[in-house]
């Protein structure tokens, strides 16, 4: 099963230890520079499997023969944001193309409000095995670019589905117009992330209002191509900080003017012991000995910030502190169903959860309970976000054993080196 045991002696915290670059503005750059005339200098750039995974598929459609009528098969992983962005891209540039996955649980990750989109303005779209879901048949048809002019899109299950139809848009020679459909637009900063790193390429991205958006202009070499580390890998340290009995630790590479929505990291962490200070060109992040936390009930809301959900999960139980999780119905469609793996995992090491599913959303309720993680070893359903929200726990309890320990290396390969240098053995 490929497991790993970490265990924390030390329960003081002092170092500077590295995060991953951000994955999600590395995959959006990639994109951009796929589409644009001229090379970007990209620096810092993610290594996580994601980013190489989008890397390695956007050089081999680079390679084809767009007048060749071979079929052109790209295996996306469980990628969700590579076989999103791919099908936009190649909706428009000649040829067939399979996007398949060897993953299993990829066959059941949505994309049907991005086909449904791209087919409303002639892209000739194929379901090859259940509807709604990959693997797809895309028919590129570059002469849509010509005709078609403004697309509507339901904004209301994932961000990405925006955000696709948004890095495809410098190719309309007169400019998209993008509807987001649907009262809750799920994950809004990711959008305005993707706004901000097109700006950055020269396109003007403007928002009428909050449901529409015109995209025009032609692509340039980033104005801002350094690639700022990860604030969802950060909320990793922050945890392992408000577990501990104090210390402090630096994050180099995180700014306090980010195009990440999850910097709010810092303000959640803040009621929890953690205190930020930002410097020029990193973080440093501390708790104090003795500190008196806010034990008051919490609330999160994860309607924008879904890779947040575990780790705050999973802190509230072990600090034993009252918390209520809203804005989570989008969790059943990542890598796993999270809703329904943060509710098992919880349970079995001993947390007292109550799971509610209403017609709009799900919420998850997490009750003062005395943990007991050292007798478990926590599952990971291929979710690299659970492996890394539930090592925290090893911080106090001491030991915390898990499934699948290379499942990090989707968003944050160098972890477990991570941990090593803050003093746990593994």
């Amino acid at each position: 099963m490929n497991n790993i045991c970490i265990q924390f002696k030390n329960k003081t915290l002092a170092a500077e230890v590295p995060l991953p670059s951000s994955k999600s503005i590395s995959n959006r750059y990639l994109v951009l520079e796929f589409l644009a005339d001229e090379e970007f200098e990209l620096k810092n750039l993610s290594d996580s499997d994601d980013t190489q995974l989008m890397r390695k598929l956007l050089k081999k459609i680079d390679r084809q023969d767009e007048d060749s009528d071979n079929e052109i098969e790209l295996d996306c992983h469980n990628a969700g944001a590579v076989i999103r962005f791919l099908t936009a891209q190649l909706a428009f540039r000649s040829g067939t193309w399979i996007l398949t996955s060897s993953n299993a649980r990829m066959k059941v990750r949505p994309i049907g409000p991005l086909v449904d989109a791209l087919r409303s303005i002639g892209v000739e779209i194929e379901y090859l095995e259940e509807e709604g879901y990959p693997p797809l048949r895309v028919k590129g048809n570059p002469e849509v670019l010509e005709t078609a002019g403004i697309v509507s899109v339901d904004a209301g299950q994932s961000s990405q589905f925006v955000s696709a139809l948004m890095l495809a848009a410098p190719l309309f020679p007169r400019g998209l117009h993008i509807e987001m459909l649907g009262e809750n637009k799920v994950s809004l900063p990711y959008i305005q992330m993707t706004a901000q790193l097109m700006r950055y390429c020269g396109v003007d991205v403007v928002f009428i209002d909050g449901n529409n958006m015109f995209i025009n202009g032609v692509l340039h070499s980033p104005s801002f191509s350094f690639v700022e580390s990860d604030w969802s890998s950060a909320s990793y340290i922050y945890g392992l900080l408000a577990l501990s009995e104090g210390g402090e630790i630096t994050l180099p590479l995180l700014f306090e003017e980010s195009v990440q929505g999850d910097r709010i990291v810092c303000d959640w962490f803040e009621a929890l012991g953690v205190e930020t200070e930002f410097l020029e060109d990193r973080v440093i992040l501390r708790k104090q000995a003795g500190v008196e936390i806010d034990r008051s009930p919490k609330e999160y809301d994860f309607l924008h910030h879904p890779d947040l959900a575990q780790t705050m999960a999973v802190c509230c139980a072990a600090m034993g502190i009252e918390a209520r999780l809203t804005g989570i119905f989008g969790l059943k469609y990542k890598e796993t169903d999270r809703i329904v793996a943060l509710y098992n995992e919880l349970k079995r090491i001993g947390a007292s959860v109550e799971l509610t599913e209403t017609e709009d959303d799900n919420e998850l309720h997490i009750f003062p309970a005395t943990l007991h993680p050292q007798h478990e070893i926590v599952r990971t359903y291929g979710d690299h976000r659970m492996a890394l929200s539930f090592s925290l726990l090893a911080m106090k309890y001491g030991q915390v054993c898990l499934e699948e320990k290379d499942i990090v290396n989707k968003s944050f390969p160098g972890f477990w080196r991570v941990l090593e240098k803050l003093g746990a053995k593994l």
